[in-house]
């Protein structure tokens, strides 16, 4: 039984008592990554905070305009507009949720707009950039040929940090050329990978691999040491670490892996709907931010093929 006090009035409010239950809602029956769980009740604590220092204690007093005033607080404090748009998704789900068990009749937050977010095309690098990554870990030594393994693991398949560090060999199917693939919200999905993929892939599981198999810890693909698995970081770090030995400059991080992978296929002519199962997406809306092309790119694209520029480059020919 948890103690009350003058000083903690929240732990008896009855939003703080719903946005438990809603937490425990999500953690049982949505499928919720550890991140976002992580941030639905960073956001709704302060939500709920909030309430009560406007006095408002019970789900069915909160009206638009607490939750309106909410964000408010959020952009006066100088919030960047995806944390006061996220932390809105929270609320909205939070309220929904509350409809959908019948604690209240409507949801307030349902009619509040969601701050306008700022359009950024995610970063890429060339595949000449790329190459030059995949190749810096570039010794026989079991940490090189396992770096190998992830970093054309990665590209080669457009996954996430999470989801490299959760697949187990059992995910690999080489006959078929496919990794089963956990991603967002637990949805699985089969990923296929080619040769480069495959070979690398293999020197490792052959190699350092089978040796770490006798003070292996996890059951993972990738492992680090004492045998546990890499973690998210660990798998920043590589990348990072790679990216540094081939003299890139820019910033690169596994998401860059993932953007690239997707603008390459593009801009060699995959069709949108293909790289949104790859991806994972569960929207092609979500995908087409990936058909942004750089003007160099296009500029090249139209001397190369429009009938205009080839007249041209004959008459140039035949100048010279």
């Amino acid at each position: 039984m948890v103690a009350t006090s003058s000083k903690t009035p929240l732990a008896a409010n009855s939003i703080s008592r719903w946005v438990e239950r809603f937490l425990d809602h999500l953690v049982l029956t949505a499928g919720r990554s550890a991140n976002t769980l992580l941030s639905y009740r960073r956001d709704l604590t302060r939500y709920q905070r909030f309430c009560v220092h406007r006095g408002v204690t019970e789900p069915g007093s909160v009206g638009p305009q607490t939750v309106g005033e909410f964000l408010g607080m959020l952009t006066s404090e100088k919030m960047a507009p995806a944390t006061v748009a996220r932390a809105l998704s929270a609320v909205r789900s939070f309220h929904r949720y509350l409809l959908h068990t019948g604690v209240v009749a409507k949801n307030p937050a349902r009619s509040i707009r969601t701050p306008r977010l700022p359009r950024k095309l995610p970063g890429v690098v060339s595949v000449g950039q790329m190459q030059k990554i995949l190749a810096a870990p570039d010794s026989t030594a079991p940490q090189d040929v396992r770096d190998r393994a992830l970093l054309a693991l990665l590209y080669g398949c457009g996954l996430r940090a999470s989801e490299a560090a959760g697949i187990r060999v059992e995910d690999v199917n080489f006959g078929e050329k496919f990794v089963r693939v956990l991603g967002k919200g637990g949805r699985e999905r089969l990923v296929p990978f080619g040769r480069s993929t495959e070979r690398a892939l293999k020197a490792y599981l052959n190699g350092p691999r089978v040796r770490q198999e006798a003070t292996m810890v996890a059951d993972r693909l990738f492992l680090g040491r004492g045998g546990k698995g890499l973690s998210r970081m660990g798998i920043w770090l590589i990348v990072r670490r790679a990216a540094t030995k081939a003299g890139l400059e820019k910033r690169v991080h596994p998401h860059t892996f993932r953007h690239s992978f997707a603008t390459h296929l593009l801009q060699a002519g995959a069709d949108l709907r293909s790289v949104q199962v790859m991806l994972g997406h569960r929207s092609v809306s979500t995908t087409q931010i990936y058909t942004h092309l750089d003007r160099t790119y296009l500029a090249e694209v139209h001397r190369r093929y429009h009938p205009l520029e080839a007249l041209h480059r004959r008459a140039q020919c035949s100048s010279d």
